[in-house]
């Protein structure tokens, strides 16, 4: 089979659309765009537009639903681009799926486990376990064990519903400030107004969350073996509001997605 010089990796997430660049197997510069009042099949549409002379193949991950995975295979064979969309199985490129229906299992959580185990255990002769913590429109938790089997996860709500479901049945306040954007917000401990108090406490709740099931998470799989090393990964548009406010280590990886993504379009071309 003939590797694909350029692949146009996408990630077709809930609220926005990324993608990258993927030539001679060098991983190019991760774009992100909200969808807001447009449709995602409109911006798949504008990103083909803009991008399909410059790629032989897309490989696309979606949690859209089928009517938006038919709609954009046809977008695609409209510039004679083959379109590989990428679903939960029972095991690719090194990870073995827990989930008793394996499809039923986030493709998007599918491929970022990928990305996380390849990224921790690439050249590794002591394999290492990992937990993935992606905070989009929802935040999961999933971790991996040191010989790539999913033990399973847990979802959790973002900072966004947190906060909206706290005011849907009051008075509503301008979440975030009248300009200022989710991810440059500042959580303040001890806040001084209704509003800060609200969004605050989601942030440092939504952290305290995730920081009790990783350590739950972590004792667990070193009960076997006390050594074990385990790797921590977060991505996901709210990455960058949560990381400062986590009190342990971890790798930010905006692009987790697109890096899982690449693995599989090795693994599969290596085959």
């Amino acid at each position: 089979m003939r590797k694909p010089t350029a692949i146009l990796l996408v990630d077709a997430g809930n609220s926005s659309l990324k993608w990258s660049m993927l030539e001679n197997q060098i991983l190019g510069e991760y774009h992100s765009c909200f969808y807001h009042n447009d449709t995602a099949i409109h911006k798949f549409q504008q990103l083909l537009e803009k991008n399909s002379n410059n790629c032989d193949q897309i490989i696309m991950v979606s949690v859209q639903g089928e009517q938006f995975n038919q709609k954009a295979l046809q977008i695609a064979q409209t510039y004679s681009l083959p379109l590989k969309q990428i679903k939960s199985t029972q095991y690719l490129a090194g990870l073995n799926n827990a989930y008793e229906e394996p499809d039923k299992l986030g493709a998007d959580r599918f491929v970022a486990m990928i990305a996380a185990y390849n990224l921790s255990n690439k050249l590794q002769q002591n394999k290492k376990a990992c937990i993935i913590i992606d905070s989009g429109t929802a935040t999961t938790i999933d971790a991996v064990d040191s010989q790539g089997n999913h033990l399973g996860g847990l979802i959790l709500p973002s900072v966004s519903l947190c906060t909206g479901s706290l005011l849907q049945n009051t008075k509503q306040l301008p979440l975030w400030g009248k300009t200022q954007k989710q991810n440059r917000y500042q959580a303040k401990l001890f806040s001084k107004n209704t509003q800060d108090a609200i969004n605050s406490a989601s942030i440092f709740g939504l952290c305290g969350a995730i920081q009790h099931i990783c350590f739950k998470m972590e004792n667990t799989i070193r009960q076997g073996n006390k050594n074990i090393s385990i790797n921590r990964f977060l991505c996901g548009g709210g990455a960058e509001l949560l990381s400062p406010y986590l009190d342990f280590e971890f790798q930010l990886q905006k692009d987790l997605i697109m890096r899982g993504l690449q693995v599989i379009s090795e693994y599969e071309h290596d085959e």
